[in-house]
């Protein structure tokens, strides 16, 4: 039996979908169709009901689904336990992350890490927040970063960065100019934010509720670079985390103007689990985190669209 099928039809099981499941693992939707087919062949029982609009799990495929955990989880023991014998030279380090830190944060150290540990396989996931602590729990990431404590007993969180959350517009426009404004001044303005729900977006609308400022949000998007480029181009101003704008700002396409009101942090959390032996891989991974002073880290060059 093939363990890449049995990691597919976990992966389809987990997202109820098979082209969410082709994200994932970065495969196409029909290699993901085939891996499944041939498990099901292999076995004599269709293990997802593909009439339903989710991909629901059949009997045999619920009876399936803990075995087949169970063997990836014992092939994760096995590869750590022989990459720490071997001092780093296998072995394998999953992370999640949401998507501000994976664009922003993570390429500089995930090169760092790659460069100092060359024979180490990294597989870096983008999730949501409230889904990473789970992961880490069950043991499908080492390691996770999210924007909140997580408040666990059996897990444990450290704050790596605390950034802030900073207005930024296009140079052309009237406020490029000012050095501070009161929210006040933004009363008139239109907003492009993101479209996910997160306690930091509702600490901005609730600042602006209580200091009685309209916040007239007429766009939203689901890419933080999409959003600064509808900036760039004049089509309103965004509440964003510094370290997602720096970029920006030094290329000239953006402008970071000072709110007086605006005192939202941002903290980025990493996650691991609390009182377990680590394989070196993460310990590795921890170690340059924790040496790393993520203010002083430019976020990379991005390259022009040709």
């Amino acid at each position: 039996m093939d363990l890449g099928q049995l990691e597919t039809f976990l992966v389809v099981a987990r997202e109820k979908s098979f082209s969410r499941a082709a994200e994932r693992l970065y495969r196409t939707q029909p290699a993901i169709s085939l891996a499944l087919k041939r498990l099901e062949e292999e076995l004599g029982e269709t293990l997802v009901d593909r009439t339903t609009k989710g991909g629901t799990l059949t009997d045999a495929g619920a009876t399936l689904l803990p075995l087949a955990q169970r063997m990836l989880d014992l092939r994760k023991q096995i590869l750590d336990t022989f990459g720490s014998l071997k001092g780093l030279q296998q072995g394998r380090l999953n992370i999640g992350a949401n998507e501000s830190v994976s664009e922003f944060l993570l390429p500089n150290v995930l090169l760092a890490y790659q460069q100092a540990h060359p024979a180490i396989r990294i597989q870096a996931y983008r999730q949501s927040s409230e889904r990473i602590p789970a992961e880490v729990l069950e043991r499908r990431l080492d390691i996770g970063f999210v924007s909140y404590d997580p408040m666990h007993p059996e897990l444990q969180s450290e704050v790596i960065l605390r950034d802030h959350m900073v207005l930024v517009v296009p140079p052309d426009h009237r406020l490029a100019r000012k050095k501070e404004i009161s929210l006040e001044a933004l009363g008139k303005e239109t907003f492009v934010a993101h479209n996910a729900i997160t306690p930091t977006r509702n600490a901005i609308i609730d600042l602006f509720a209580r200091c009685g400022t309209p916040l007239r949000i007429t766009m939203e998007l689901g890419s933080l670079a999409t959003i600064q480029e509808f900036v760039a181009l004049g089509a309103g101003l965004a509440i964003l985390p510094r370290m997602t704008v720096q970029d920006g700002v030094r290329q000239g396409k953006l402008v970071e103007v000072a709110v007086k009101e605006l005192q939202v942090e941002k903290l980025i959390r990493i996650v691991t689990r609390r009182e377990e032996s680590m394989s070196h891989a993460a310990k590795a991974f921890l170690a340059l985190i924790r040496a790393t002073d993520f203010t002083r880290t430019a976020p990379p060059a991005r390259r022009k669209p040709s």
